[in-house]
């Protein structure tokens, strides 16, 4: 499908961020030095995470570091969107239009194939 599904299971931390700031971190580096550009369709976990201001900074960040090889992005399980939403728009415009965000799993899935 010209890509590569690349899930993020950034879900079930809670309120620990220092923990998931650290896997945040680890998952960027595996990303940027992986081949290609623009091949992936990421899926962002983000389930029983509970997220605020700083640790949306955080993945608007993160984000932006990896866009050279984001083709789409789908965030399942945000409760705060709008966090995202207003960061992206005033960050990054490109991200800003390939992110999707959703509550199904499997909405998710079909949209990062393209069968949605």
């Amino acid at each position: 499908m010209d890509g590569e599904l690349h899930p993020l299971k950034y879900g079930s931390y809670f309120n620990d961020k220092e923990k998931l700031i650290k896997i945040i971190k680890a998952e960027e580096e595996f990303i940027l030095n992986s081949p290609g550009e623009k091949n992936r369709r990421i899926w962002i976990d983000m389930y029983e995470t509970n997220l605020d201001e700083e640790l949306a900074e955080e993945l608007v960040r993160h984000m932006i570091n990896i866009k050279s090889k984001i083709m789409k992005i789908c965030i399942v399980g945000c409760s705060k969107k709008s966090l995202f939403r207003k960061k992206l728009k005033t960050e990054d415009s490109f991200l800003f239009n390939c992110i999707e965000f959703f509550s199904v799993p499997e909405d998710a899935k079909m949209w990062l194939i393209g069968k949605k």
